[in-house]
């Protein structure tokens, strides 16, 4: 019933959000000068809200040209704001073809604010028994918050109720009319009431109410309200100014509208109109967006079955084998990969049928389940199959549990993940998304079947609920596949064919290989910090005077800026308090005794408790090594993360760090080889710019700092010291990031002014790095990605601070394009010692860096075939270089 499962009604302040995105976007413009960027923040948003607030109602709402009602109340009504910019003015109508081009309602009436509108619509909306929300980062929405509606700040991604609404201004929404008039609005020249600022007014409204009731205590003849801001209320009050202001505040939820809440439903897209439009504004990138959202009938779903029979899985398994393609996918106890035991297995071997094979329920309906033995001998001539494509999603966790089996997959091994961060690079790559977006298909989700307290892992998962959530696994996963590697072409499929996909066998066996700890060693060492600790808490303490929580941010922001008065360096990121984190600490720490001992406290807590009291507690007790994650689509740049836990943020500058190091160690009889490019990003930049200068200071063989330092103190590289090649070598890789002025005079502990004649003088000598970082700035925010030398693309950020998207765009195409590098290199290395048949194995992937672990036999045949693999691994304009060192530990041989 309706009351039960309420509709739900999207109105989206597009008007705001063109605005919003005019300025955040910056001069975004097409080869031939039409400006672009409003429009593309604009459909960029609409794009993300289609897929983050779904509903039954929508409507676009956009200001129309001319005056409201507001200016009879008003003449001087938005008087004082100049005239629209040229550039917006362009992008007005085009928004109203992509919107409509999108199948959103548009609602823009002569006469009628897009605000006004939208009140009126949530108006109906609420008496209709409609959940609203309303799309906006304009404050005079707030009024609108109740029980019924929310506003979503898409650009901030924070939706607020009526506690977010308190919480931000100090007053509740339906007092917010009140709290705009009495402090006014510069934007919409209403003047409000002098010396009244945000706090005074909420403070009054939290105490009065109302504004009524606030000025009737102030006429008072025994008020409590006294001050120059108080004279000025009764001023505002007794000149009518007050009484204008509330009136221009107070939204209008009784507009005359053409279209109504009910009947603001979303038409499918017109994807060739779409198209037409994103080809000629060369928003390449959204052509496609809305190819599955049009209208299309709901997707034939298979059978689910449960399989409880030997001699049915044995046909589940021969009909796979005949068709040659099956999706294949485990369920397990939740525990991690390598000691995760089997609960059952699902298969769809056609777009008919999938279906689960229960083998470790415990539930009260669990006895009839087929022996865990039998069931995958059942299973392992379709997993051996060399003929049969099977089709994974996330394959490698699957591949994991069948190796603790003693079962490998062999021959092709399809993964809709891989595929999927290739094809829509960007987008979330998780089952449930992939079937919302693309099959619209809502997947049982997995909390409904393992709520963790009366169901506390999949065994305790009654089967009948278990096999329709794993069986759907399978289903969607196979249904997924095909469009999703139709899609692959160029460079996405090369990307997926020779190096995603087969990477994947490769971090398996790194996985399942380990590194091995020495735990005593970190044992000593957590004690060791533990004590350095207790004594930096005591020095915390005494600086501060009294004793206190050195993990409590708000205790340590009233000590340290209140009582001890040191200057706010940053604010936290909601930008309600004064930062106490790292980087603020750092700062403050050669002024402050305080700060400087808890952030050295927080640098060797961090320490103590990730690596030197975690790792032992992380080491497998069937293999007595420590176990990482490698995940290949949780960086858009294409670069390997490590978790659970993550060994590549290891500090290596501090000697803290390296001591962590060294208590990774090679077993009796082996040793640690590592193996790292040297300064392959630079090399990349040097590659992707073509810049003369820098390529031929590579090709020399050139000290590539020394060189740069020579290049822009104008000096030879004889005369060049150590504080000049420190400044070059700040720039060199400062500018890989995109790093301003003031953050190289930070870096080198220089004056913004001379940090600026540095990079000057830089780009003046590589005037081709200019050139591209230019140029790559201009093709991040056309096209909305980036791309590595492979073709792999990085969406590049939109929206919020366009200097930070910047400096993103920059350093994508080389951070994205030695991922692409090592991961080729693996993949030769890889091949080499399986055909040489080594027993050495690739231990670890560290950014640019790799590491094995060799019999000493073996030693010397590795290390000096390391450099070629790995400089084979791809062909720049410059040639790539490798240092390798050998040693018992990973700091030796680093």
């Amino acid at each position: 019933m309706r009351h039960n499962n309420p509709m739900r009604l999207l109105l989206i302040d597009a008007t705001g959000y063109l605005f919003r995105a005019f300025h955040a976007v910056g001069d975004l413009r097409t080869k031939n000068g039409k400006p672009s960027g409003a429009l593309f923040g604009l459909v960029s948003m609409l794009q993300k809200l289609h897929q983050s607030q779904p509903a039954d109602r929508c409507a676009c709402v956009m200001d129309a040209p001319g005056k409201t009602f507001r200016h009879d109340i008003s003449p001087q009504y938005k008087a004082n704001r100049p005239p629209l910019n040229p550039d917006l003015r362009e992008q007005i109508e085009p928004a109203k073809q992509f919107i409509k081009a999108a199948g959103w309602p548009l609602v823009c009436h002569r006469g009628v604010e897009a605000d006004d509108a939208i009140a009126t619509l949530a108006q109906q909306g609420k008496q209709l028994g409609m959940k609203i929300t309303i799309a906006s980062g304009d404050k005079d929405l707030m009024q609108l918050v109740d029980d019924n509606t929310r506003l979503y700040d898409g650009l901030r991604q924070k939706l607020y109720d009526q506690h977010a609404v308190f919480e931000k201004f100090g007053v509740a929404p339906e007092q917010m009319a009140d709290f705009l008039a009495l402090t006014g609005d510069s934007s919409d020249n209403i003047r409000g009431v002098d010396k009244v600022g945000p706090k005074t007014a909420a403070k009054w409204l939290q105490e009065f109410h109302n504004i009524d009731n606030l000025v009737k205590h102030a006429r008072l003849p025994k008020t409590t309200l006294a001050g120059a801001a108080a004279n000025q209320l009764r001023n505002a009050a007794d000149s009518g100014i007050l009484t204008t202001a509330r009136k221009l505040t107070a939204l209008n939820y009784e507009v005359n509208l053409e279209t109504a809440a009910e009947q603001c439903k979303r038409a499918a897209p017109n994807t060739a109109e779409w198209r037409k439009l994103c080809e000629l504004y060369e928003f390449r990138n959204l052509a496609s967006v809305w190819d599955n959202a049009a209208s299309k009938p709901p997707p034939k779903r298979a059978k689910f079955e449960t399989v409880q029979e030997l001699s049915r899985l044995k046909q589940l398994v021969e009909t796979a084998r005949r068709k040659k393609t099956a999706a294949v996918d485990v369920e397990t106890d939740g525990a991690p990969p390598m000691k995760a035991k089997l609960v059952g297995f699902s298969l769809a071997a056609d777009e008919k049928n999938a279906a689960y094979v229960p083998l470790a329920h415990c539930g009260i309906d669990s006895a009839k389940q087929i022996p865990e033995k039998k069931a995958l001998a059942a299973l392992k001539p379709l997993l051996q199959d060399k003929t049969t494509v099977k089709i994974f999603h996330n394959g490698k966790y699957d591949m994991h549990i069948f190796a603790n089996y003693g079962l490998r997959v062999c021959g092709a091994a399809e993964d809709t993940k891989i595929a999927a961060a290739l094809a829509e690079p960007g987008k979330p790559t998780t089952l449930e998304s992939l079937a919302k977006r693309r099959l619209q298909i809502d997947t049982i989700p997995f909390r409904k079947v393992v709520d963790g307290k009366t169901v506390k892992n999949f065994a305790y998962a009654d089967i009948k609920t278990a096999a329709r959530y794993a069986a759907e696994d399978a289903e969607i996963t196979r249904k997924l596949f095909h469009p999703i590697i139709g899609e692959l072409s160029g460079a996405a499929k090369k990307l997926y064919e020779t190096i995603d996909r087969p990477l994947i066998p490769v971090l398996l066996k790194m996985e399942r290989a380990g590194v091995q700890i020495d735990g005593e060693a970190l044992g000593k060492f957590a004690a060791e910090l533990r004590r350095r600790m207790k004594k930096l808490e005591t020095e915390a303490h005494n600086a501060a005077g009294k004793k206190f929580n050195l993990s409590s941010p708000r205790q340590l922001e009233t000590l340290l800026f209140d009582e001890i008065g040191a200057p706010t360096v940053h604010k936290t990121a909601t930008g309600n308090a004064r930062s106490t984190d790292e980087r603020t600490l750092e700062k403050l720490a050669p002024d402050y005794p305080l700060a400087r001992a808890v952030w050295q406290y927080r640098t060797l807590a961090k320490l103590a408790s990730a690596y030197a009291e975690k790792l032992p507690r992380m080491l497998n007790p069937n293999t007595g090594r420590v176990h990482t994650d490698f995940n290949q689509t949780s960086v858009n740049t294409g670069r390997l993360a490590s978790s659970d836990p993550n060994l590549q943020n290891i500090p290596v500058r501090t000697e803290d760090g390296r001591k962590i190091r060294r208590a990774f160690v090679a077993p009796p009889g082996a040793v640690l080889i590592s193996a790292d490019y040297s300064q392959i990003e630079l090399r990349l930049m040097a590659h992707i710019s073509g810049d003369e200068t820098l390529l031929a200071a590579f090709a020399a063989g050139a000290d590539i700092h020394r060189r740069t330092a020579a290049e822009i103190f104008g000096k030879t590289e004889d005369e060049i010291d150590g504080g000049e090649r420190r400044a070059a070598k700040a720039i060199n890789f400062g500018l890989i990031y995109g790093m301003s002025a003031f953050g190289l005079a930070r870096a080198i502990n220089t004056t913004q002014a001379r940090a600026a004649e540095y990079i000057n003088r830089y780009f003046s000598r590589y005037p081709r790095v200019a050139e591209f970082m230019e140029n790559i700035r201009k093709e991040a925010a056309a096209r909305g990605y980036v791309e590595t030398p492979a073709g792999r693309r990085i969406p590049a950020p939109h929206g919020g601070n366009p200097r930070a998207a910047g400096r993103a765009a920059i350093n994508a195409p080389m951070q994205g394009g030695a991922a692409d590098i090592i991961k080729a290199a693996m993949l030769r290395i890889d091949s080499f010692l399986e055909k040489k048949h080594m027993q050495t194995k690739m231990i670890l992937q560290v950014h640019d860096e790799l590491v094995l672990e060799s019999p000493a036999a073996e030693a010397d045949d590795v290390e000096n075939a390391l450099p070629e693999l790995m400089c084979g691994a791809a062909k720049l304009k410059t040639p790539l270089e490798v240092s390798v060192n050998r040693a018992q530990n990973w700091e030796g041989a680093h």
